[in-house]
């Protein structure tokens, strides 16, 4: 039960259904858990498709079903942050779709002043505050960043995200910083995400909950305050209909949900862990095997040495697949590299084949941990 004088705040991580919500049952026990607490809050994670056609591209578009965001609201989610790497998978059309049927509950994206915004909150008498960030942006990063102009996601390295923290803090009892970032399917953060993470404890956030990898990572206590580094799933399915499994994902299926408790000014949190059944029910997940998962990757994080030898080779496949990105457009060709270019030139359009070697190397250069890997590389084989 939820006393009185108890504050209970609910984070989810990312939610997407392509097919009809109508598929997915919840348990009631998970219903419960969500409608009991004072403000629940989701990552929204795919926008909703506008009635427009917009040019192929070399990734794949998602989108979600129109009654998404009353399905979640029925199960209690009070808000909803957009700030992620699809948010404008349709564009400015499907942006403006998505926003108008969140509302006001939505944060994270927008105009560069709606993006930046803290999302605030009262309950019971505690001012609380939200700040959504992305490593995706669309618009600002590395283009008019004098200007600031156009639509985008709140960008989780700009040096702007740090002031908005210190001055969030003077006005707020608690702030909570909502990171979309990290590397998909993996485990565990990168040596980078924790040190950012940890950066925006030490500029005076109460918790950081991320999100983005698609699977729930470890979580640590930094300065007494919480950090998870990824929820992973609380429902994802972005094909067309249930019968879709990705089964090539480890803990695709497997989520969890945070319970943060303010009491007398203190903070202390609960994990609950979720799992969705063949894309159509959603349940609480009291597995023992979701439970030594949670130790597992935790202790990671404990334990250098054994982070280490977890994460480098990580680091060092992605970093030389993203070297032979870089090399394709660089380096000088081979006959037979030249005549596979010719073949797909005749193939396909010679401006669409400029355009993917564009987007590629952009992709690669405007990721922070995509470069960070590239040089964490390159400098190790100087030092062997």
């Amino acid at each position: 039960m939820n006393s009185n004088n108890v504050v209970r705040l609910l984070f989810a991580g990312d939610f997407c259904s392509k097919p009809s919500t109508t598929y997915i049952t919840p348990s009631d026990e998970l219903k419960q858990l969500v409608s009991s607490c004072d403000c629940s809050v989701v990552n929204f994670e795919v926008p909703l498709k506008p009635n427009i056609e917009l040019p192929e591209r070399s990734t794949e578009r998602f989108f979600q079903n129109d009654d998404a965001p009353d399905f979640l609201r029925r199960l209690g989610f009070d808000l909803f942050s957009i700030a992620n790497n699809h948010t404008f998978d349709w564009g400015e059309e499907g942006f403006k779709k998505t926003k108008a049927a969140l509302g006001e509950a939505s944060f994270g994206a927008g105009t560069c002043d709606e993006a930046y915004k803290v999302k605030e909150i009262e309950v019971k008498g505690v001012k609380i505050g939200f700040l959504a960030l992305s490593f995706a942006v669309y618009t600002w990063a590395l283009q008019d960043t004098e200007k600031r102009e156009g639509l985008g996601c709140a960008y989780l390295n700009d040096l702007r995200v740090n002031h908005i923290i210190i001055e969030a803090k003077k006005r707020l009892d608690y702030l909570f910083v909502l990171p979309h970032d990290g590397i998909e399917y993996v485990d565990v953060p990168m040596p980078e995400t924790i040190a950012r993470y940890r950066d925006f404890i030490d500029y005076g956030a109460d918790g950081v909950i991320g999100a983005h990898p698609h699977c729930p990572q470890g979580w640590e206590e930094y300065k007494g305050k919480p950090i998870f580094y990824s929820l992973g799933n609380f429902f994802f399915n972005s094909k067309k209909d249930t019968l879709y499994r990705a089964w090539n994902r480890a803990h695709w299926y497997e989520g969890r949900c945070v319970i943060i408790n303010i009491e007398n000014g203190q903070i202390t949190y609960e994990v609950i862990n979720t799992r969705n059944i063949d894309n159509i029910a959603l349940e609480i997940d009291h597995s023992k095997e979701a439970v030594a998962h949670n130790k597992y990757v935790c202790e990671l994080l404990l334990n250098q040495e054994s982070y280490s030898a977890y994460v480098s080779p990580i680091l060092r496949r992605y970093a030389q697949n993203d070297m032979k990105r870089l090399e394709y457009i660089f380096q000088p060709r081979t006959i037979r590299s030249s005549f596979k270019l010719f073949v797909e030139s005749i193939v396909r359009n010679k401006k669409k084949q400029k355009q993917v070697i564009e987007n590629t190397l952009l992709y690669v250069l405007r990721n922070d941990l995509r470069r960070s890997r590239m040089l964490r590389m390159l400098l190790d084989q100087r030092v062997k």
